[in-house]
């Protein structure tokens, strides 16, 4: 989704300016008028960051924004001036790829612009979720106790996606090396047999012909089917870059069944614990809600989330918006309508987000011992049945030719 960089005016008269991923300008200049604001310019941000198809290996990684987050907080904590911090840390090693970046915002914020602002430049490192809650902080005095919070959050939250792509990354070694074994066995293990098998016009099965052809194709054609693959697995690694197809994708995998709990659980998980943290911090429900849906639609289903932030915003009520979207489970719904009744919608939130992590973390492991011993004998099997299917073709020639 696009960046626009807008300016518009406030009620007290005052200039203020920002970025907003949005699908068209109109979109943007809707968001600006539903928060009372009236639209100066709008126009597309082409200093947002790398386009999609972009590739660069000192672009900031995200522990490096937590690094500066936290660190940041620590200072401002200890009585220094945000310019000074923000000096010392262009200079720091541990913010990595990110000093670059610090000494911009720096120079932004020394020529008049507010920190939210000036992070509000760089979209790519620092989400909607991240700056709307620098605003707050800025506006309420409490920029240290918020960017704490902020570098608590995203240390969570990367915690938790360890988790998920560790929990894979068995799985995934276990399935790659059995592929790799039965393609070994067909390029490498078959060809042997089936020059004897073809001289002697021995009688095979379906299967073993199939496979036969497939080490012909493999031998033949080996070079361009692996040129082939590599340029599929670039191209699809550059497309996943662009959001709407890295939502369509995430949408389809999340169908899956062996994968549906997963995301379920995960989705709960990240939308509670935002919805806890802006909350919590002073954010509007409708402006949480304007920020959630940017969170929510790398997630899939973004007409979804939207339709349910938009019942909201015309009156509705949070739960029954989810309840109606059946975008949450209906247990992590009941929760958050009881925090809304008793007005602790905020403390819920986080409740229900450690719930359902301690839930995607049991289903990981369950699905993880599932995956491995399953691919195992799914392989086992498949060469086990070629091995003894070319072993009886084998005896059948050595009977004929006895």
């Amino acid at each position: 989704m696009p960046n626009f960089r807008y300016r518009a005016l406030s009620p007290n008269g005052e200039i203020v300016a920002g970025s907003i991923a949005a699908a068209s300008a109109a979109e943007v200049t809707q968001r600006i008028e539903y928060l009372g604001l009236m639209p100066i310019e709008t126009a597309p941000d082409k200093a947002a960051g790398p386009g999609p198809f972009s590739f660069s290996l000192s672009r900031p990684r995200a522990v490096d924004v937590t690094v500066f987050t936290r660190d940041l907080a620590l200072l401002l904590k200890a009585g220094a001036r945000l310019d000074d911090a923000l000096e010392l840390l262009a200079g720091d090693m541990d913010v990595g790829r990110l000093r670059p970046v610090i000494g911009e915002i720096r120079a932004a914020i020394l020529s008049g612009e507010s920190f939210a602002e000036a992070l509000g430049r760089h979209p790519a490192l620092f989400p909607a979720m991240f700056v709307a809650l620098v605003r707050v902080g800025e506006m309420s005095g409490s920029l240290d106790h918020v960017l704490e919070t902020l570098g608590q959050e995203r240390a969570r939250t990367e915690a938790l996606r360890r988790r998920v792509t560790d929990a894979l990354h068995y799985p995934a070694f276990v399935l790659l090396a059995a592929g790799g074994v039965l393609v070994f066995f067909v390029v490498f293990v078959l060809p042997q047999f089936s020059a004897v098998l073809r001289d002697f016009k021995a009688k095979t099965d379906p299967v073993v012909e199939t496979f036969m052809a497939l080490s012909d194709l493999l031998r033949g054609n080996g070079v361009e089917i692996g040129v082939g693959a590599l340029v599929i697995v670039v191209a699809g690694g550059l497309l996943l870059r662009r959001p709407a197809v890295k939502s369509a994708v995430l949408g389809g995998l999340a169908r899956l069944p062996v994968l549906s709990l997963v995301f379920e659980f995960y989705r709960t998980a990240l939308f509670c614990r935002s919805l806890g943290v802006l909350l919590g911090s002073g954010v509007t429900l409708t402006q949480t809600l304007r920020i959630l849906i940017d969170i929510m639609a790398a997630t899939g289903d973004a007409a979804v989330w939207s339709a349910m932030a938009d019942r909201v915003r015309h009156g509705g009520k949070l739960s029954e918006a989810l309840a109606g979207a059946s975008v949450l489970p209906a247990m992590a719904v009941r929760m958050l309508r009881l925090g809304e009744e008793t007005g602790q919608l905020p403390v819920l939130s986080g409740r229900v987000a450690e719930f359902y992590e301690s839930k995607l973390q049991r289903q990981l492991d369950r699905m993880v011992g599932i995956i491995g011993p399953a691919a195992i004998v799914l392989i086992s099997v498949v060469v086990g049945g070629l091995i003894v299917s070319v072993m009886t073709a084998l005896l059948s020639v050595s009977q004929v030719v006895g």
